[in-house]
Formats: C-alpha cells, structure tokens, sequence
C-alpha cells in the first residue's frame, strides 16, 4: 500500500545511523532525551521534541484519554514503543497511540504489531516521504487509523485501513468513525489555534 502526503517539508526527519539492528541490540540502547526507532533494520535518532510540538501532542493525548474514561475500549498512551515488523526490524514509537484492552500487556516488551490508533505531530524539519514510509508501515501493520498533525499548516490528516485519506483543516471537526464511536474534537482544539504564531 502506498500512499502521497500532501504536504511536503524541506530537511531531515531524523539522524540516521546505517547499521543493521536486531531488536536485543536496539532494547540495550542507552536511553537519554534522544528519540530511538528503527526502520527497516536502521537505527533513527531524533532530538527531543520542541515545546510546541509537545503541546500539540499532549492536546491529542488529553482528548483521547478524556474519551476513554467514558468508553473503556483501551487506553491512550504518549510515545509507546510499537514492533512493526521483525524482518527487517521496524520499530515506531508514535507521539500518541491508542491500543485496545485486549492487547495490553505489563511485560518488558514491545507491543507487538501497530496501534490500534497511531498519531504522529509534525515538526518543520520532517519531510514527506519520511512520513509517507511511516504512514504505509503502520497500515501494513495493522493500525486502522493514522492521524497526522500538521501544528504549521493548521491540518490534520486521517488515513484509514482501506488506504484512503481525509483532511481537516482548523474550521472541521475530527470524529473517531467507527473505531471511537462517538469521539468528537474541533481540530482547532487539538492544532492550539489560539497560539498560531507559535507554531
């Protein structure tokens, strides 16, 4: 499955270190403020995320936890750790994600497979075709739904399990569909419209 963003960024999404891992080598990484996730048997460090984009992925999370309480289908976690293939090993840790109960584990490990929901805020320096390859591995994986946010532009896009896309801009409602039923957000509220010239 293969499917065009709409909105391209110019610069590097990560560091990249061109070294094949296998997962006991990337489980004893350090771990420091840098972001690990790997893609296709490559390691991908990225530098904390800024105050804004943090934000932006907290206004999501808030509003996902805040349904969940009400319809226990599962819990909403911030930056999860995702085992999207084993061969080559990818491995994503979405900004924000949503896993149902009966996936839920309390062992060590990964979660194995994608999200149920998996939500990635966009920062200036991520490209396009960097998200284009997430977007594909998280559907190959199993996600049913991806939203992408764009804090700058004020958009959102949605794609679902069929391949399809929708985009919101900062005047439209977001709905769960059929995965969050009843799941309702002005876009504005998640994109902090309020501070644009911050974004």
């Amino acid at each position: 499955m293969h499917i065009s963003l709409q909105i391209p960024y110019t610069g590097s999404m990560a560091t990249s270190l061109a070294a094949p891992l296998t997962l006991e080598k990337f489980s004893k990484l350090p771990r420091g403020q840098e972001k690990h996730e790997v893609n296709a048997g490559e390691l991908i460090t990225m530098p904390p995320p800024k105050s804004f984009h943090s934000l932006v992925a907290l206004a999501v999370l808030e509003a996902l936890q805040g349904y969940l309480k009400q319809n226990p289908f599962g819990r909403a976690m911030p930056e999860a750790g995702y085992i999207l293939s084993r061969s080559p090993l990818t491995i994503r840790q979405p900004d924000v994600s949503v896993l149902s109960k009966a996936r839920i584990h309390s062992s060590d490990d990964y979660f194995e497979g994608a999200p149920e929901l998996a939500v990635e805020v966009v920062s200036p320096s991520d490209i396009a075709e960097d998200l284009q390859i997430e977007v594909d591995q998280y559907l190959q994986a199993g996600a049913k739904r991806i939203w992408i946010v764009y804090p700058k532009t004020k958009r959102i896009h949605i794609f679902h399990e069929s391949g399809s896309m929708t985009a919101l801009d900062e005047s439209q409602t977001l709905d769960g569909g059929d995965l969050l039923p009843g799941f309702s957000v002005k876009a504005a509220d998640l994109l902090l419209s309020e501070n644009r010239e911050k974004a």
